[in-house]
C-alpha cells in the first residue's frame, strides 16, 4: 500500500480502522507492531496534506484576493482547535 498516494479521507478512514484493530485485545504483538508503523506513515501523509493545505489558505487570504473581515475572530479561535 503506498501512502503517499492516498487522499486525505482514504488515509483518515484506513488510520481509524487501524486504530480500531489496535484497540481490539485480539490483535498479537507483532501484528500490532506492523499496523502501528503504518498507522504513522498515514497520521504523517494526513498530517503533510493538512499543513500543504493551511499554507494554501494563508496564500489566499494574505493575496487580497479573499476579504474576511473577522480574520482576527478567526486568529482568536485558533487556539480552540490545539
Amino acid at each position: 500500500m503506498d501512502v503517499t498516494k492516498m487522499s486525505y479521507e482514504e488515509a483518515i478512514s484506513k488510520l481509524e480502522t487501524l486504530i480500531g484493530e489496535l484497540e481490539s485485545e485480539e490483535c498479537p504483538l507483532e501484528d500490532s507492531i506492523n499496523k502501528f508503523k503504518v498507522g504513522m506513515a498515514l497520521y504523517n501523509h494526513c498530517n503533510n496534506i493538512l499543513k500543504k493545505s493551511e499554507g494554501e489558505v494563508k496564500v489566499i487570504l494574505e493575496d487580497g484576493t479573499s476579504s474576511l473581515s473577522d480574520l482576527d475572530a478567526l486568529r482568536e479561535e485558533e487556539d480552540e482547535y490545539y
